[in-house]
């Protein structure tokens, strides 16, 4: 007996497949595009001269921004807290959420990982090199969310794998070029405003 196929049903199945497969490459292309920015940023923090480092370079939409991530790591933290498991890993625990737990707390999960990555595409073109300490914490970030998303996305894992390795090599040099420029003290403009924003 021969299956019948509706043309139609074919049709959007193909047309959702295409869809998918669209959106993949545009999250692969922002991802690599945000590393490729930090790389530049961690170029341009090593050539820079010791006189940039007295300018103080801020505006109110990187400090909502800034407190924005600020209070997704905290929840992305607690999410992983309460996900977590001694005697498993972080696949283990992502799968557990998925399958036994709390898919609930998975999508949230997976969530903040998405609402991060975007921010995180916001940083990078914004740049973090006249703010090294704060740039630093957010290539640990980028770090952590790529380890959350090889398990969040199995068909991507080994993208992720990837990138998460080289966020790590990126942090490590950061850190070594924050260790070897000499300290200068920031001139802030208007305190007051800066904290008010903060605040």
């Amino acid at each position: 007996m021969t299956k019948y196929i509706d043309p139609y049903i074919d049709e959007i199945s193909k047309d959702l497949y295409q869809v998918e497969g669209i959106n993949k490459i545009k999250e692969l292309s922002r991802q690599l595009r945000t590393f490729f920015n930090f790389q530049a940023d961690v170029i341009n923090y090593r050539f820079q001269s010791n006189s940039r480092f007295t300018e103080y370079h801020a505006n109110k939409e990187f400090f909502c921004r800034k407190k924005e991530t600020e209070t997704l790591t905290s929840e992305f933290i607690t999410t992983l807290k309460i996900s977590s498991s001694a005697s498993q890993t972080l696949e283990e625990d992502i799968q557990s959420l998925l399958f036994k737990k709390s898919i609930e707390l998975y999508k949230k999960l997976s969530k903040i990982t998405e609402k991060l990555f975007f921010l995180l595409h916001y940083f990078s073109e914004n740049s973090l090199q006249n703010h090294p300490k704060y740039f630093k914490f957010i290539l640990t970030l980028a770090q952590h969310l790529c380890s959350v998303k090889k398990c969040l996305n199995v068909q991507l894992s080994k993208f992720f794998e990837e990138l998460e390795i080289n966020y790590r090599n990126l942090n490590e040099e950061l850190e070594k070029l924050m260790e070897e420029i000499p300290k200068v003290k920031l001139i802030k403009p208007n305190k007051e405003f800066e904290e008010r924003l903060i605040s």
